[in-house]
């Protein structure tokens, strides 16, 4: 596979979830009010050899505003992301907003051959960093059952 190739094929799958957030971003504003809109905080999943990693960038979130529950193969993540500014007698002129607050909700599918049940968080400077663990497989004999009939 030519180094062109892969690279165009980085920038199609980066626009995709480009026009997918912007999608998802326009639909939350046209069908909610302001205080029902979810943030969307970016993640990176990846494997290593005994484990999958989770990683997720949560400035300002502590683990009092996060939760994290396992329903089965999945994993929800959920939590608010509280505004850092309180403008209550508006004397707060913006030049500009970028950050987004507000409530988050991920779920995450976990690939069969990995743990949920046993999985470890840590927050690191802003980062939660989730560790699932491999099943372990133990190998088990099976029985041979002889025939009645002879």
């Amino acid at each position: 596979m030519s180094a062109k190739y892969q690279r165009d094929n980085r920038t199609l799958v980066w626009l995709n979830r480009e026009i997918d957030s912007l999608m998802r971003r326009m639909y939350e504003l046209l069908n909610k009010g302001e205080e029902e809109q979810f943030v969307e905080l970016p993640l990176d999943i990846y494997e290593t050899g005994d484990s999958l990693v989770v990683i997720m960038d949560i400035p300002g979130v502590t683990e009092r505003d996060i939760s994290i529950t396992v329903e089965g193969q999945w994993m929800l993540l959920e939590g608010k992301k509280e505004d850092t500014h309180d403008d209550i007698e508006g004397k707060l002129l913006y030049h500009r907003i970028e950050r987004r607050f507000g409530r988050f909700l991920r779920k995450i599918s976990i690939p069969e051959q990995f743990n949920p049940e046993h999985a470890k968080a840590e927050i690191h400077k802003g980062t939660l960093v989730l560790t699932i663990p491999l099943k372990e497989s133990i190998p088990r004999r099976i029985a041979i059952v002889k025939d009645k009939e002879e």
